[in-house]
């Protein structure tokens, strides 16, 4: 070998052996066969196609109330397949069966179904299962040291972690939650905190882990997950990507001690919920659960009309309507222009209202809708004890034009104080590890704290300036002082 040429193009180690023409169809067997899929898979884990028994039950078991006693089934009303933990499920369609509902609830294969089970549409309606995880689902041992409380968790992570858990490359690698950010929500409103062992925040070192910058990106795009095989966590590939398929595929991870396996569950759930869409968009009515749907029941969930699903469901960025009753752009000889009209700054504002759903205006016509009946809530501080002796706090006092323009302020001042708070609480979360700015806040819940109006705003996230010096108030120098 001459080392002073050019040595040859680098060629990566693809696997031949995984098949990349073959797909596995998980349906409901309560619905029409054209409109039943719930689940459409790559079959990467057969030469001959094929989905893990495990993969299948445990995707189908999380959005069919958080069951993993079900069965599947070749025929819609069909025996069992093949028992075994680690079988491989080879054909095209297979059926899942709820045992959690009332009717299919034996041992024999149900004949017919008097009311299909229902199912999650979505991960922010999905309840996190405490205490009921999958009996297949392993725990993971906790690291014999606990990790030092430092203001920048990533780097206690990179300490813990040293190489990408996937590759062991040592370069090019971030520190990835596993339960992204994005889902903080989701994060605190199911008590998630109660899996940390460090900090009860979604940065915990519990919910990261290392991994080379481009498969940082992927598991974003939940393009894998880590599911367990055998025991041991794995790489699984969901995007129809011939690269990462052939080299990572059913990869095992190096060591992943002190992550919790509660976070891979809930991480594996959010990527698995959009590949719903497929069956969630068909025009026929389904029974479905979520926290967002009124007067559901836990068991038998709520009938939703077919084309509401559709609405409701649908892809975004879709193109727009042909329909010839669509009101067109106006032209220039209307007095428009030819791009899209801008509302009149003259024009009442009482057809408007914008939606908490979707990031789009949509136009409320009170003699079609009916007026808006949506309550004013406090937004505002009181000014002082003095000017409000029953310390209520009153809404501010803008132009009022219509009912429905008072609910466009309401929302629109509502969420401009949710995203000053969830900014706050992050900061506090990274400055403040070991919680002392809880007292703070324990301060604040007092109905007196509104006497002291300076305090009070400091605690919300004002900057509090001293009349004398103009400089900011130090109010640690109270921390620790009766109130």
């Amino acid at each position: 070998m001459d080392w002073s040429e050019a040595q040859p193009v680098y060629q990566q180690p693809l696997r031949s052996d995984i098949p990349l023409n073959y797909r596995v169809r998980l349906r409901h067997p309560g619905y029409p066969r054209a409109k039943n899929t719930l689940f459409l898979f790559n079959a990467y884990d057969h030469p001959n196609g094929g989905v893990r028994k495990l993969f299948a039950l445990t995707a189908c078991g999380l959005v069919a109330s958080n069951t993993w006693h079900g069965y599947l089934s070749r025929e819609e009303a069909g025996p069992p397949v093949a028992d075994g933990d680690d079988d491989i499920l080879i054909g095209q369609d297979f059926y899942f069966h709820n045992h959690a509902y009332p009717d299919s609830n034996r041992s024999e294969p149900c004949s017919c179904i008097s009311q299909p089970y229902p199912i999650y549409p979505d991960f922010a309606s999905w309840p996190f299962p405490h205490g009921k995880m999958p009996p297949w689902w392993p725990s993971i041992d906790p690291l014999p040291f606990p990790v030092a409380l430092i203001s920048d968790m990533s780097m206690a992570v990179k300490a813990r972690d040293v190489s990408c858990r996937i590759t062991g490359s040592v370069e090019a690698g971030d520190t990835a939650h596993i339960i992204a950010v994005r889902e903080n929500a989701w994060f605190e409103d199911h008590n998630m905190f109660e899996y940390s062992n460090d900090i009860r925040s979604i940065n915990s070192a519990g919910n990261q882990m290392l991994l080379r910058c481009d498969l940082h990106r992927t598991h974003e795009q939940f393009k894998w997950v880590i599911f367990p095989n055998r025991q041991k966590y794995v790489y699984y590939a969901l995007d129809s990507s011939v690269e990462l398929a052939s080299l990572y595929h059913q990869r095992e991870l190096r060591s992943i001690r002190g992550v919790k396996s509660e976070y891979l569950l809930a991480a594996f759930a959010r990527a698995i919920f959009p590949k719903l869409s497929e069956f969630l968009r068909s025009r026929v009515d389904k029974y479905l659960l979520g926290v967002d749907i009124p007067n559901e029941d836990a068991t038998t969930g709520l009938k939703m009309d077919g084309a509401w699903c559709v609405e409701r469901f649908r892809m975004p960025g879709r193109p727009r309507s042909t329909s010839p009753t669509k009101r067109g752009s106006p032209s220039k000889g209307d007095g428009g222009s030819p791009s899209k009209k801008r509302r009149n700054a003259l024009e009442p504002l009482e057809s408007l209202e914008i939606t908490s759903n979707r990031n789009r205006i949509r136009y409320h016509d009170p003699r079609r809708d009916g007026p808006c009946i949506c309550p004013i809530l406090p937004l505002s501080p009181p000014a002082s004890s003095a000017s409000n002796k029953s310390l209520k706090q009153v809404p501010v006092r803008l132009p009022i034009i219509c009912l429905s323009d008072q609910c466009r302020i309401r929302q629109e001042l509502n969420r401009l104080d949710r995203l000053r708070q969830e900014t706050l609480k992050r900061e506090r979360l990274v400055s403040d590890p070991r919680g002392t700015w809880e007292k703070h806040l324990e301060w604040a819940k007092n109905p007196k704290a509104v006497q002291d109006v300076p305090r009070w705003r400091w605690v919300h996230g004002w900057e509090v300036l001293d009349s004398d010096d103009e400089e900011l108030v130090d109010w640690e120098a109270t921390l620790y002082q009766g109130d």
